[in-house]
């Protein structure tokens, strides 16, 4: 290997390649360690996890089955993806397949390949230093370390919108050789997101790119001095140049390799279902609206999940998110754009929705991390001098609220739920403790060392709160509760279950083994609830009929419904049931209890 290898603006060199190989260790143990120790897969996660059992069981990949039904609300690579690994890391023996480890897996390779592309990312635009910096900061945030444990597509999805970032930024590059190399591979990236979440790639990463190319890129441009005397083109004649500079995208062959990498399965799937368009428009279209969300949640709803994300970092989130306008980040000022626009774009796009989800913003965190590497390497690393008197001030200023903001937040779930204090017993002296010792060595001109604690902190941290969470049924008290109801009645993959409101739980589906039908079809769910918030009453007036008709039956069969709606039906006929089991709702949500029900 020779001893130098040209990369970006800097010289990487073997030590370079050992800095790599340590931050490659870093992020394959916190992404990798626990999968399958910590809690109970959740809904969403079961939701593939069980899709791709059934892809394994069924052997039907274009039209993957959830519960015996087709999924096809969503574009199917986390099912295909979870697949594969049940194939690589499960035992041939196993059955059903597809265990939590193998359900996991997708997402913790995933987080680590997106943490060696934010370094790649990083060190191009910001130099070795504040590249590893920055993969550092992704790998061990609360959001970073969170998405790798977790079975939805959210990190899959990051990983390939880090990607077509990325391979735009190579592309667009007028140093970079073999442009036209980057600009295929965004192409393919930004297809494959496509695959991941449709349509979400198309306004997290499409929208952010248009508006750095159009808007962006001629103000900055309008904004630099002259290099003569002659007055500055219009910010109109700038625009127009990048229309033309379009074709440096290689913008045709690119939408045609898109295309072809991602409209096969759709229109397969449009061809093949005949109810494909209503269940999309209703995923998609009516879900952004508020149309099928009881609970709009206000515009500002993840500027708090944004800063519990990026924690124990996010009390330098405010410079970084200045920095593209700051003096002292000027020389990076272009590429600090870049990634301001990629965050700033997507931010607003998903905080436009009606409907918000806390992984909506996971797409953010690479880009969040990116704006940290500068600002973070500025403050520890950077050959710098400061005030002994605001270093004592502002360390101790920062290890005081570490500890008040714990303690406030134990207070304030002690209230609400003593279990989720009881379970962070471990976890809240570590973090607490981490930063106190971050703080000192800070203060102690240990700057290298504060950083590094901070890093080891963030990881130690998260691994106690996963291992409790692993011991405790905190996150799936309900569905654990019911299945073992299942047990206790005998009732097994033959016998007859349906979930009466909604959709059935995807935990208890995915654990209990058992198929759990709807009294609806998702068809005539979609159909009945367009352009409504709530269930209406002649929904739940017609599933009321269906419910008596089937108890009436000769067949044995069980019905799980709410016990809200349980009551509600019984006030108002006398149903021919027998209540077989109810289960409690978390500690949050003690009103939520399942009913078990039967024929007399």
């Amino acid at each position: 290997m020779p001893k130098e290898l040209q990369f970006g603006e800097e010289q990487f060199t073997r030590r370079s390649w050992v800095a790599v190989l340590v931050l490659a260790i870093l992020v394959s143990a916190v992404g990798l360690v626990g999968l399958g120790a910590g809690p109970w897969l959740g809904d969403h996660e079961a939701i593939v996890a069980q899709s791709a059992r059934e892809v394994r069981q069924t052997g039907d990949w274009l039209v993957p089955h959830f519960n015996g039904e087709p999924s096809i609300r969503k574009t199917p690579l986390a099912i295909w993806l979870t697949a594969l690994s049940s194939y690589v890391i499960d035992p041939p023996a196993l059955e059903p397949p597809v265990s939590p480890r193998a359900a996991r897996l997708p997402s913790a390779v995933a987080a680590v390949l997106t943490t060696l592309l934010v370094y790649a990312l990083g060190r191009s635009m910001f130099g070795h230093r504040a590249g590893l910096v920055c993969g550092a900061v992704l790998a061990t945030s609360v959001g970073g370390q969170f998405f790798s444990h977790n079975a939805q597509v959210e990190m899959v999805l990051t990983l390939l919108v880090t990607a077509s970032f990325a391979f735009f930024w190579f592309g667009t590059d007028h140093d970079r050789k073999r442009r036209w190399v980057y600009l295929a591979l965004f192409y393919v990236s930004f297809a494959l997101a496509m695959l991941a979440k449709a349509p979400l790639p198309l306004a997290v990463v499409g929208l952010p790119l248009a508006v750095w190319w159009f808007v962006v890129v001629p103000l900055a441009r309008l904004a630099e001095d002259p290099a003569d005397d002659r007055p500055p083109r219009p910010l109109g004649t700038r625009i127009l140049a990048q229309l033309r500079a379009l074709r440096r995208l290689w913008l045709l062959p690119g939408i045609a390799l898109f295309l072809l990498l991602f409209l096969p399965w759709p229109i397969y799937v449009y061809c093949k279902m005949d109810h494909a368009l209503a269940l999309w428009q209703a995923e998609y279209v009516q879900r952004f609206t508020g149309e099928m969300s009881a609970q709009v949640r206000p515009f500002w709803y993840y500027v708090p999940i944004a800063l519990g994300m990026m924690l124990p970092f996010s009390l330098s989130l405010p410079e970084a998110l200045a920095a593209p306008f700051l003096r002292y980040y000027r020389a990076h000022r272009k590429a600090l754009l870049f990634v301001f626009t990629w965050v700033a774009v997507s931010f607003v796009f998903v905080s436009s929705s009606a409907f918000k989800r806390p992984h909506y913003l996971a797409c953010c965190v690479p880009g969040l991390a990116l704006l940290l590497g500068p600002t973070l390497e500025r403050l520890f690393l950077a050959a710098r001098t400061f005030s002994a008197t605001r270093v004592r001030a502002a360390t101790a200023a920062g290890a005081l609220a570490a500890v008040g903001g714990l303690a406030a937040a134990g207070l304030y779930y002690w209230n609400r739920d003593p279990e989720w204090v009881e379970m962070s017993y471990l976890a809240a002296p570590v973090l607490a403790g981490g930063v106190v010792v971050s703080c000192v060595a800070f203060a102690k001109r240990r700057r290298v060392a504060s950083l590094l604690v901070l890093h080891v902190t963030a990881a130690v941290s998260f691994a106690c709160v996963w291992d409790a969470l692993g011991r405790s049924n905190i996150l799936e008290v309900q569905a654990s509760a019911m299945t073992r109801q299942f047990e206790a009645n005998s009732i097994g993959p033959d016998d007859s279950v349906t979930w009466v409101i909604g959709r059935p739980n995807a935990q208890l589906i995915y654990y209990s083994h058992c198929q759990i039908k709807p009294l609806f079809s998702p068809r005539e769910l979609a159909a009945e609830r367009e352009s409504r918030r709530s269930l209406p009453r002649e929904l739940l007036e017609a599933g009321r009929r269906r419910l008596v008709d089937r108890l009436a039956g000769d067949r044995q069969e069980y019905f799980i419904i709410p016990a809200r709606y349980w009551n509600r039906f019984r006030a108002e006929a006398d149903l021919p049931a027998r209540e077989v089991a109810r289960v409690a709702g978390p500690s949050t949500a003690r009103g939520k209890a399942w009913v078990l029900i039967t024929n007399p």
